[in-house]
């Protein structure tokens, strides 16, 4: 039953992502600018009010719901932690990063706060306790920023999304 919730959880999701995707010509040449990020932030946004999400904002920027209730401790700086995620370009159904390729388990376990992460990353993981889950939206002023990252794989001015979920905060 559990597999099944999770597996609609992901539809929903999916479905978000088909909605919000900007399909360009093949071969035209995308101009990353702020102006496009604002259009492509003020679009998901919207789509993720229209498809029920109650959404705010954290103290830095990031844009986030959470989708599911924790019943345990929040996450604080130096814990160790075990998260399931999944990071795409909110304007397109590219996923670019998911905890699923760091084992088998499909769980990340790091120490919170002291492992190298983007700003908005470590920001949206302080919103979340033992059990609960979110999507996040990261404006490129928390993640790469007018750069974009140092391998190419994230341009400039690019918002980023993720779906987190803190699975367990060991001893």
């Amino acid at each position: 039953m559990k597999t099944l919730k999770n597996l609609f959880k992901f539809l929903i999701l999916a479905a978000i992502i088909i909605t919000t995707s900007c399909i360009d010509d093949v071969g035209e040449k995308i101009d990353y600018t702020p102006e496009r990020e604002a259009r492509i932030i003020a679009e998901y946004l919207d789509s993720l009010v229209t498809n029920g999400y109650d959404v705010d904002t954290t103290e830095i920027g990031v844009y986030y719901s959470i989708i599911e209730e924790g019943d345990g401790e929040y996450v604080m700086p130096g814990d160790s932690i075990g998260i399931i995620y999944i990071g795409f370009f909110p304007e397109s159904s590219y996923m670019f990063d998911a905890s699923s390729v760091y084992n088998s388990e499909g769980i990340l376990k790091y120490r919170y706060m002291n492992t190298e992460m983007i700003p908005g990353f470590e920001n949206a993981i302080s919103y979340l306790n033992e059990g609960s889950e979110g999507i996040f939206l990261i404006p490129s002023s928390q993640a790469y920023g007018a750069a974009g990252s140092q391998d190419g794989s994230i341009p400039p001015y690019s918002a980023l999304a993720f779906d987190i979920k803190v699975v367990k905060i060991y001893e």
